[in-house]
C-alpha cells in the first residue's frame, strides 16, 4: 500500500497539486479514487493524510542525520546508506542516532526524497547551491547578493559654512563674506569632485567583484544542473500501475486474462521491468510466457 501510496504522492506533486508543501483537496480525492481503484479498501482521505505524516516523520529522521554528511553514499539497491567502518565509527559517536541506520533499510527513500527534502532543506533555514543561484540570476539586480542590499550611495555633507567659537557666531564683513563664499564655492566644488570620484571608483569595484561572483556562482548552477541530470539518466525507470493497465489493453490482452496479468505484473518490480523491455510486439508473448512459465518467472522475483 504505501508502494501505490507514494507512487501517488510523486504523481499529484509532478501534476502541480501541490501548494506550499500542502497537497490539495483535488489531489487527495484523485488519490483517495487511485488507491481504491487499485487495491479495492475503503481509503478515506484522513487514513491518507495520517500515513503521510507517519512517512514524513521517517524521513525526517534519517534526512536531518545524513543531510550533508561527507563519506557517505546512497544505495538504492539495498535502502541503505554505505560508508567506511572508519567513517561510521567517528559518525555514530559523534550522532548516536544514526547507529540503527547501519543496517536498518529506508525503504521509499528515493521518491520521499522527491517529496520532501527540499522542505527539509528550507524548515532548517538553509537554501540549497542551486536555490541560491537562481535566487541570484532571477533577481535582475547586480547588487542583490543572498538576499541583502548593498548600502545606499554615501553622499558627503559639508560642514556649515559659519564657525561656531565659545557658542556663538561668527559674523563676517560683507567684504569678508564675499571672500568666503568665494573660498567656499571653489572648495565646495573641489570636494563633490573628489566626492564623486571616489564614489564612482568604489561603485566600479564593487560591480567588478559582484560580476566574478555571479559568474562563478552560474557556474555552480550549470554543474549542478549537469549533475541532475546524470544522476536521472542514472535511475532506473518506475512504470505507474495505470501504465502498466494501458499496456495490457494496448497490447490486447482478453477481458478476462487482463485483471490476473495485471496483479500479476504489479506484485513485483522486476516483472514490470521486464514486461516494458520487451518490444512493444512481443510483450503480450512474453506476458504470457512469464505467467503460465514459473521456472522462468521465479528469477524475476
Amino acid at each position: 500500500m504505501d508502494d501505490a501510496f507514494i507512487n501517488a504522492l510523486v504523481r499529484q506533486q509532478r501534476l502541480g497539486n501541490r501548494v506550499d508543501r500542502v497537497f490539495t483537496t483535488a489531489a487527495y480525492d484523485n488519490m483517495v479514487r487511485e488507491l481504491r481503484e487499485n487495491i479495492g479498501m475503503p481509503f478515506e482521505k484522513d487514513h491518507l493524510k495520517n500515513r503521510l505524516k507517519t512517512l514524513k516523520n521517517n524521513f525526517k529522521e534519517c534526512f536531518d542525520i545524513f543531510n550533508g554528511a561527507n563519506g557517505f553514499v546512497w544505495s538504492p539497491e539495498n535502502k541503505v546508506w554505505v560508508a567506511k567502518p572508519e567513517t561510521w565509527k567517528a559518525f555514530v559517536k559523534a550522532k548516536p542516532n544514526a547507529k540503527k541506520w547501519m543496517t536498518t533499510p529506508i525503504a521509499h527513500y528515493d521518491e520521499l526524497s522527491l517529496l520532501f527534502a527540499k522542505d527539509r532543506t528550507k524548515s532548517n533555514g538553509a537554501n540549497t547551491t542551486k536555490e541560491k543561484a537562481d535566487q541570484w540570476v532571477g533577481s535582475g539586480s547586480p547588487y542583490l547578493l543572498d538576499g541583502f542590499n548593498l548600502p545606499n550611495e554615501v553622499t558627503l555633507n559639508l560642514e556649515d559654512s559659519n564657525e561656531m567659537n565659545g557658542g556663538t557666531s561668527q559674523l563676517a564683513t560683507p567684504v569678508e563674506a564675499n571672500s568666503q563664499a568665494d573660498s567656499q564655492g571653489c572648495s565646495h566644488s573641489a570636494t563633490s569632485l573628489k566626492g564623486k570620484k571616489r564614489k564612482a571608483s568604489s561603485v566600479d569595484a564593487v560591480e567588478r567583484e559582484l560580476r566574478g561572483i555571479k559568474d562563478a556562482i552560474k557556474e555552480v548552477a550549470r554543474a549542478i544542473r549537469e549533475g541532475n541530470l546524470i544522476a536521472e539518466r542514472g535511475r532506473p525507470r518506475v512504470y505507474s500501475e495505470q501504465e502498466v493497465f494501458s499496456e495490457l489493453v494496448k497490447i490486447g490482452v482478453e477481458t478476462h486474462l487482463r485483471y490476473k496479468a495485471y496483479t500479476f505484473l504489479v506484485a513485483n518490480s522486476g516483472r514490470v521491468r521486464a514486461f516494458f523491455g520487451c518490444p512493444p510486439g512481443e510483450r503480450r508473448e512474453f506476458l504470457l510466457h512469464m505467467m503460465y512459465s514459473p521456472d522462468d518467472s521465479s528469477t524475476l522475483d
